[in-house]
C-alpha cells in the first residue's frame, strides 16, 4: 500500500513536471515574439502570455508544496547532484519571472489583462523608463531560464546515457 501511495506521489510530480516544462517552453518561446505584432494583436497576445504566467506562478506554487509535503526528490546529498541543484534554482526564477511580468505590465501605456480580467496595468500609474526596466529584466530572466532549460535537458540526457 505505502509503496503504490508513493509512487502516486511521484505520477503526480511527473505530470506536473511536463505539464509545467510545456507551458514555461511555450511562454518563453512566444514571449520573444511579442514585440513584433501590431498593438491591437500584440494587447491580445499578451493576455494569453501573462495569462500563462499566472498559470506558471500558480503551478510553480503547488509543485512546490507538492514536493515538500510528499517529501520527494530529497534523497541524502542531494545538493551534490547538479541536476537536483539545477531544479531547485528553477522553483525561485519562475516565480520571480511572473512577478517581474506583473510589474513590468504595471507601467505600460496600455491595458494588460491576465485572462481577460486581471488588470495588471492598473496596479501602478504608467511610465516608460519604470517599463523598459522591467520589461529588459523580465527579458535577461528569460534567456537565463532558457539556458538552464537547456542545461537540465543535457543534465538529464547525459545521466540517461551513462
Amino acid at each position: 500500500m505505502v509503496d503504490s501511495k508513493i509512487k502516486f506521489y511521484y505520477t503526480v510530480a511527473k505530470v506536473l513536471h511536463w505539464f509545467a516544462a510545456f507551458i514555461i517552453a511555450f511562454n518563453l518561446l512566444s514571449g520573444w515574439r511579442l514585440g513584433g505584432f501590431p498593438l491591437n494583436q500584440k494587447i491580445v497576445l499578451i493576455m494569453i502570455h501573462s495569462g500563462i504566467g499566472v498559470t506558471i506562478f500558480a503551478l510553480m506554487l503547488f509543485r512546490w508544496w507538492w514536493r515538500r509535503n510528499h517529501k520527494l526528490y530529497a534523497p541524502p546529498g542531494w545538493q551534490k547532484k547538479p541536476s537536483m541543484l539545477l531544479q531547485w534554482i528553477f522553483y525561485p526564477l519562475l516565480l520571480i519571472q511572473p512577478v517581474i511580468g506583473v510589474i513590468q505590465a504595471a507601467y505600460i501605456d496600455y491595458e494588460v489583462r491576465a485572462f481577460g480580467f486581471i488588470n495588471f496595468s492598473a496596479l501602478a500609474a504608467d511610465n516608460e523608463k519604470l517599463h523598459a526596466l522591467f520589461l529588459q529584466l523580465h527579458g535577461q530572466t528569460a534567456l537565463l531560464l532558457i539556458v538552464l532549460v537547456l542545461l537540465h535537458g543535457l543534465e538529464r540526457t547525459r545521466g540517461a546515457l551513462v
